[in-house]
């Protein structure tokens, strides 16, 4: 991809826009429906949340957050490298892997489309302090697409949509309200 070479990055755009969408709709998107959909709904619980609370403190410890990227609407990566046009995700652990994927690919899309350049992902996982490329390629752009147009739908429904328990259950600042807590 270069830059804003994509065919449906107008039609991306718009949407995100239209929907007011960011990174982390479309790292919930991944993970569980129902989860998203409270998400579009801003039915949040994170901020009471031990594991969000603990995750929030190793990001402080780990890395300053980067100031650089306030008032960029829906754009809330914890680092750019805006030299060398790189954005940087933290997560605490390599798990959920496909769905930390979805929401670095999303930023540096994002960023892609509007500057006409193309820009590169990475995680750095803090646990192992490693680092892993997300690579924004035809299956990741596809990936997007498919997430944009599945929470464009969610955001019409007025229900709940139903879910089944999956092993990140437990572990979900939504659990108490899902009910598979």
């Amino acid at each position: 991809m270069n830059g804003i070479d994509w065919p449906k990055g107008s039609e991306f755009h718009e949407r995100v826009d239209d929907l007011g969408l960011h990174g982390l709709h479309f790292q919930h998107v991944r993970l569980c429906r129902r989860r998203a959909w409270m998400y579009l709904h801003n039915i949040n619980f994170a901020q009471w949340y031990g594991l969000v609370k603990t995750g929030t403190a190793k990001h402080i410890t780990s890395y300053a957050r980067d100031k650089s990227t306030e008032g960029l609407f829906g754009l809330a990566p914890d680092r750019i490298d805006w030299q060398n046009r790189v954005v940087y995700e933290n997560k605490g652990s390599s798990g959920a892997a496909d769905a930390c994927n979805d929401q670095t690919a999303f930023y540096a899309l994002m960023l892609s489309l509007a500057s006409g350049q193309e820009w590169r992902g990475v995680i750095h996982i803090l646990s192992t302090k490693r680092r892993r490329e997300v690579p924004i390629d035809e299956k990741q752009l596809n990936r997007l697409w498919e997430s944009s147009t599945l929470l464009a739908q969610l955001a019409l429904e007025e229900k709940v949509p139903s879910a089944q328990r999956i092993g990140l259950c437990k572990a979900c600042s939504f659990s108490g309200f899902c009910g598979m807590d």
